[in-house]
């Protein structure tokens, strides 16, 4: 088949803009007419792309935190995005003895939080508030199962050193509603 000039001159300006208009097909698709009914295109099931051509989707943020004090616990936390699951141990002084000296309850923690409003102070990784939720069981002094709701902020001091100061309201049949402060510090690495 002979093409024409005026033919030859319209494909090659067509393959030319062809990148500025984000196009990745051949020019002579792009001439031929439309099929009456196409066939509905297959679900996409890549996690990395997306509907538009030549474009990614971003993936969630991972993280893997170690605390070292008391908040959320002193365990592991995984984070995906703005939600992370935690447990560990938590001790905190809910009661006090006979002689009017505060004891240490020791817990099992296990709950979820969720981190809003980040922002970035001097290029660091991200601070941000969070609120929690908690299930415990108690180890000693009597203690059982308990839950907290816990409401805070996370400072990213540096790299991955974090700091955490929050507010936690602890509920356990039999004993008085308690609210603590949530100090806590921490390690967490990105991927």
């Amino acid at each position: 088949m002979t093409l024409h000039p005026p033919v030859l001159s319209l494909t090659a300006a067509l393959f030319a803009l062809a990148p500025l208009a984000g196009a990745q097909t051949a020019p002579a698709a792009a001439l031929a007419p439309e099929p009456a009914a196409a066939a509905p295109a297959a679900p996409d099931t890549d996690r990395t792309s997306s509907t538009q051509v030549g474009t990614k989707t971003k993936r969630l943020p991972q993280e893997i935190n170690v605390n070292l004090f008391r908040n959320p616990s002193i365990g592991l936390e995984y984070r995906l995005g703005a939600f992370s699951i935690h447990a560990g141990a938590y001790p905190t002084v809910v009661s006090q003895n006979a002689a009017g000296e505060n004891e240490t309850s020791w817990f099992l923690r296990a709950g979820a939080s969720v981190f809003f409003f980040g922002h970035s102070f001097y290029n660091q990784r991200k601070s941000e508030f969070y609120v929690s939720g908690s299930y415990l069981r108690g180890l000693n002094l009597g203690h059982e199962n308990a839950a907290a709701v816990e409401a805070g902020y996370r400072w990213m001091v540096w790299k991955g050193l974090n700091v955490r100061l929050g507010a936690a309201v602890l509920f356990e049949p039999g004993h008085e509603v308690q609210v603590n402060p949530t100090p806590g510090i921490g390690w967490s690495h990105s991927f």
